[in-house]
Parts: structure tokens; C-alpha cells; sequence
């Protein structure tokens, strides 16, 4: 079985406010689907902090995951653990 693979991100900060909060990770895979994430969750982890501030640009990708320069990166797996946390909450 194919592995998917993530082929492009964007990070919405249009309704991002001075804390950080709002701010969302769009994420397009492979097999034609994808990924909004709310970075929110992430805001008090010191590296997303620093995403979430955008002192760290645009996310990158290598097609397992999404990172940044300082170090912070979620997975595939990572996103989707996210969504089932926020949709349980």
C-alpha cells in the first residue's frame, strides 16, 4: 500500500490574533484530500509559540511531515491526532 505523502502546506494567519491564536495549518496530500488544523492547541509548546508568533516563516515540507527552522514539525499522524482531539473537545 502507498504511503501518503503531503504535497503542499499553507499557513493561515488571516485570523490570527497578537497571542497567536487562530492561526491554521492547511495541508494538501497526495491522494487528492485535505488537512485544516488549528494551530491553537499547540500555542503553549515553546517551539509552536514561536510558530504561532511567525518568528520562525513558512512551514516546509518533505512529504512525511511539516516543519520549521527552529525545529518544530508535525507528522501526517500528528494532524490527524489533533483533529480527533478538537472534535472530542
Amino acid at each position: 500500500m502507498a504511503r501518503i505523502k503531503i504535497e503542499s502546506i499553507w499557513l493561515d494567519d488571516a485570523r490570527c490574533d497578537e497571542n497567536g491564536m487562530g492561526i491554521a495549518l492547511n495541508v494538501d496530500l497526495d491522494n487528492g484530500a485535505s488537512i485544516i488544523v488549528s494551530l491553537d492547541s499547540k500555542v503553549n509548546e515553546p517551539l509552536f509559540c514561536d510558530v504561532v508568533m511567525n518568528r520562525y516563516g513558512k512551514p516546509e515540507t518533505d512529504g512525511e511531515r511539516v516543519y520549521w527552522r527552529n525545529g518544530a514539525s508535525l507528522s501526517i499522524q500528528d494532524m490527524v491526532a489533533m483533529l480527533q482531539t478538537e472534535k472530542e473537545s
